[in-house]
């Protein structure tokens, strides 16, 4: 049985900086809360209450502030062993926390979401979840209201979180009337941003369906008239699944794609849809595309990571002793071995899910994606607001270091802080030609920041929740 995270976190008044849960967006069976990760939410609640304390401030409110979540992360450290850097004066003196970090970050979300505005929730993926039995609570649910519309995905990103410049995404599944995001919502949503900051503040994806019959058609639309800036592929929809590969029905369309001025590619790989569709979301398909396509630039979302942390009995990583991942270790093997300079890497909710649940998985999982294509081919993405504002992923990748066993064992490199600066922003900037100095200038002064300046003046109130689904027990 599942409970909407939001719900259990309002009737519980247990949310958390960091979840301690995995959370999922309706496309796969979240697994059950594990002991280590009971231990690390208890632990964060004894912390919070003993520095608040000492602050003069409930534990609420404490937790809602830098020290919540440096006390997060001293509490995954204690649990999981050192994988964080975290000073204990963070949690004191939150004054300590803003001098620890970089200053003028230039954090570019490559993927984010939010659901169409006649959409109460992602209708596909309850449609598709409910006919394969997975979630009972669906039936009859109603979410809460406007938790994962429009005006909420720009609090939670652009209000409750470090993020620069963000771009919208949404997935081709099933006939276009049950997307969760067309592309004309997406490209609204990014108009009425960077309308309301004055500067470029988003960009939008495209989606591109090869299997339409109308695709030419329908390619040049969103080019000519909705201004896409690149494209997002789901080649496992389950109403009609194809390779990226397959050189009838893709080859086409990538061909339109350089003609019409569109070389950016992302793709969904890994995390697979149970259901006829599932080995389409394997990455075999894309050595070949990348070779034959050399002027595309393919941004493989999800880094093609099979199953993440959410469908494994609680206590198991999926990893073997050899560190081999599901289909992103044989895939990163294939990139290595064929030498294209074409694909980059997501990490988009595998990040997020490995690092709050294993650790170690999260070391294997960057120290693969660094070593495949190197730092400057990785890109920053969360999967938000799925998981709620992005706030925590990008405070547990400035913190989170490859443990020192792992580097040794496997040969992986420490993340260095110019390793950050390209994954968390710089890489995806050269990609869409975004002048970063310019940028950096600009957006300190535009009206969003100063409506977030604002909104932190009259004290900022971060919703420490996500608005996916967990499991009840």
């Amino acid at each position: 049985m599942w409970i909407r995270k939001s719900d259990k976190d309002r009737q519980t008044g247990r949310a958390t900086p960091v979840p301690t849960q995995i959370v999922g967006n309706e496309e796969f069976d979240p697994m059950p809360q594990t002991a280590d990760q009971k231990r690390v939410e208890q632990r964060i609640f004894e912390l919070a209450d003993q520095y608040s304390q000492k602050l003069g401030m409930s534990r609420r409110a404490f937790l809602r502030t830098s020290g919540g979540m440096a006390v997060s992360f001293m509490a995954m450290n204690e649990v999981f062993g050192p994988a964080f850097l975290v000073n204990e004066a963070e949690a004191a003196e939150p004054a300590a926390s803003r001098e620890m970090w970089p200053k003028k970050e230039f954090i570019f979300d490559g993927q984010t979401h939010h659901v169409k505005d006649s959409m109460p929730g992602p209708l596909m993926f309850r449609s598709q979840t409910g006919k394969l039995g997975l979630n009972p609570a669906l039936t009859g649910a109603k979410p809460e209201p406007d938790s994962l519309h429009r005006a909420n995905y720009i609090k939670e990103v652009f209000f409750d979180s470090d993020t620069v410049m963000a771009c919208i995404s949404g997935a081709a599944i099933g006939p276009p009337s049950h997307y969760v995001l067309p592309s004309e919502e997406m490209v609204q949503t990014r108009n009425i941003v960077n309308e309301m900051a004055g500067s470029r503040r988003m960009l939008s994806h495209g989606l591109g369906t090869p299997t339409n019959p109308n695709w030419i058609e329908d390619a040049e639309r969103q080019v000519k008239e909705l201004k896409i800036d690149a494209w997002k592929f789901y080649t496992g929809d389950p109403a009609g699944p194809w390779r990226h590969d397959d050189e009838k029905v893709a080859y086409p369309f990538y061909e339109q794609s350089l003609k019409l001025g569109v070389k950016n590619i992302c793709t969904h790989k890994g995390l697979p849809i149970p259901g006829r569709g599932k080995d389409f979301f394997r990455p075999d398909d894309m050595i070949k595309a990348a070779k034959d396509w050399p002027d595309i630039n393919w941004i493989i979302f999800h880094s093609g990571m099979k199953h993440m942390m959410t469908q494994l009995p609680p206590g198991e990583s999926g990893i073997d002793a050899d560190g081999n991942i599901p289909w992103t270790t044989e895939f990163f093997q294939q990139i290595r071995e064929s030498g294209v300079k074409n694909i980059y890497l997501e990490l988009g909710a595998v990040f997020g899910h490995s690092v709050v649940t294993h650790p170690d998985v999260c070391g294997h999982l960057l120290g693969q994606v660094i070593g495949a294509v190197g730092a400057d081919h990785v890109i920053w993405g969360t999967d938000s607001i799925w998981w709620g504002s992005p706030q925590w992923q990008i405070e547990a990748f400035r913190r989170f270091q490859i443990p020192e066993t792992l580097q040794k064992e496997f040969g992986y490199k420490s993340i260095s802080a110019q390793d950050r600066s390209l994954i968390f922003g710089l890489n995806s900037a050269r990609l869409f030609k975004v002048d970063v100095n310019a940028a950096l200038k600009a957006i300190p002064g535009d009206a969003l920041s100063q409506m977030k300046t604002a909104y932190q003046n009259e004290g900022a109130e971060p919703s420490l929740t996500q608005y996916g689904w967990v499991a009840s027990i």
